[in-house]
């Protein structure tokens, strides 16, 4: 029975993996990647969906868990900084679904969770001058999700509020919990969908020595979308108004177009164009772009059913920060960017060491995978990196190391990196037990050049390679 609650998903092949999928209370790994969505599944899937209306069940309730390992080396691209941590975080999650009537339902999740450092420095001095301590880690029990939705059987119009998950197909707009409230227009082929509110507007810790930071800044989202055949378009736009005395976020307006779908079963493809609008921090006026495509064949009457994907994505970067117009693209900082290509596992499709923004950032990447069983995978996914401007760091990106800190020998090669990841599923003959494991190897460029000396007596140094490894257990 799938969950009938209004958790926007957007389009593409396949709707990402959220825990709600790993309870067995949402479809999760039935499909291949390249079949087309039920027309149930998607972003707006509401009772009544999907031709004839289910039986309703009055309560469905679930739980489940994950162990995480994160194995983390050289992020500043200097062997001689000792940098270097390990966290492991395991978490309970539980979810319970209650229909008292065909018109409403309503829907609490819960996590518990902890991260534990195994191998962790007290302090870090970063290349910028920052002294990094090592946070406290206490036990949280967060209300992950909370909210009611109301919906007539046979209706065009929905509405929800309270905490939702919010998650897009690549997670390239959102994949975080908020608090808000929406209305939901259902028509045919065609969907749409305007929420507003804030990520986090009240404390969801239910530990009473533990809080949930809150924020201030105002979100208004409007999604639309329409499915012909196996092809999805789709149109948004995406407003956060950072109303906080320091306005850190200013007030960026992100305006974009998307494309996905699979015109055989061989083939699937996306393409995202987005252009960002609004004020940044300091009032200067955002005058942002960036795009991003790639398509994944596969080839599954071949031994070990490989498939290869090819994919591009570019984002423009602010080449003169004292004029009163910012070009730096910036993505809604709700994103994860997290996806597949023709496996079962998710990883960042921006590479697992810098897992960045799309941001002054070009990324080309290449990726072969194999699928011997339906219920095992591995990915080969290599990534080239170029600046689009000059400059010494990237937005919200893990790396720490600064660039481009030897004059005349400024550079826009980032470096290239390596991903391998291994998904398994149904381990055992367990059906909600798998594992995830995902390792990235990065090889810094030119950018990252550093000058060990003096200006009058240098000593330059090539960076060395950083490393990431994050392992996640389901059951």
């Amino acid at each position: 029975m799938a969950l009938i609650a209004p958790v926007p998903c957007a389009v593409g092949q396949e709707s990402g993996e959220t825990r709600m999928d790993r309870y067995g209370i949402r479809p999760s790994e039935a499909q291949p990647p390249s079949a087309p969505a039920s027309p149930g599944a998607g972003m707006f899937a509401l009772p009544g969906q999907g031709g004839a209306a289910p039986q309703r069940l009055k309560y469905q309730y679930s739980w489940g868990g994950e162990a995480e390992f994160l194995y983390r080396r050289n992020d500043d691209a200097n062997n001689r900084v000792r940098d270097n941590s390990t966290l492991v975080k395991p978490q309970l999650n539980g979810i319970f679904v209650w229909r008292p009537t065909d018109w409403m339902e309503t829907t609490i999740e819960a996590v518990l969770e902890r991260e534990l450092a195994w191998q962790e420095e007290d302090s870090v001095r970063l290349p910028n001058g920052t002294l990094q301590r090592g946070p406290v880690r206490p036990w949280s029990l967060l209300l992950e999700q909370g909210f009611v939705a109301f919906r007539q059987p046979g209706g065009m119009v929905s509405a929800a509020f309270g905490r939702r998950n919010y998650e897009d197909d690549r997670h390239w707009l959102y994949d975080t919990s908020m608090d808000m409230a929406s209305v939901a227009l259902r028509q045919g082929r065609f969907r749409a969908e305007f929420s507003l509110g804030r990520e986090v507007w009240h404390d969801a810790e239910l530990l009473p020595k533990h809080h949930q930071q809150t924020d201030r800044i105002d979100t208004y989202m409007l999604y639309a979308e329409y499915r012909f055949a196996n092809e999805r378009i789709a149109a948004y736009q995406i407003i956060r108004d950072d109303r906080s005395p320091v306005a850190n976020e200013g007030r960026p307006r992100l305006f974009g177009f998307r494309l996905q779908g699979a015109p055989s079963p061989a083939l699937s493809y996306w393409a995202e164009v987005a252009r960002l609008a609004g004020q940044d921090e300091v009032r200067h006026a955002f005058k942002g772009k960036a795009f991003d495509i790639g398509a994944t064949y596969r080839f599954p009457r071949l031994p070990f059913a490989p498939n290869f994907t090819f994919a591009y994505a570019a984002a423009t970067g602010d080449a003169n920060p004292n004029d009163r117009e910012n070009h730096e693209f910036r993505q809604t900082g709700l994103q994860s960017n997290e996806h597949r290509y023709g496996g079962i596992a998710m990883f960042n499709i921006y590479g697992e060491v810098l897992a960045p923004e799309l941001s002054n950032l070009k990324v080309n990447s290449v990726g072969i995978g194999f699928r011997p069983v339906a219920t095992a995978s591995l990915d080969f996914i290599y990534h080239y990196y170029r600046l689009h401007e000059i400059s010494d760091e990237n937005r919200n990106w893990l790396l720490t190391g600064l660039m481009n800190q030897v004059p005349g020998r400024e550079s826009r090669d980032v470096g290239k990196a390596l991903d391998v990841v291994l998904g398994l599923r149904n381990m055992f003959g367990i059906r909600r037990l798998g594992v995830d494991l995902r390792m990235g190897w990065f090889q810094p460029g030119a950018a990252f050049l550093r000058n060990d000396g003096t200006r009058r007596n240098p000593n330059l140094q090539t960076p060395d390679h950083a490393v990431a490894v994050v392992a996640k257990f389901f059951f």
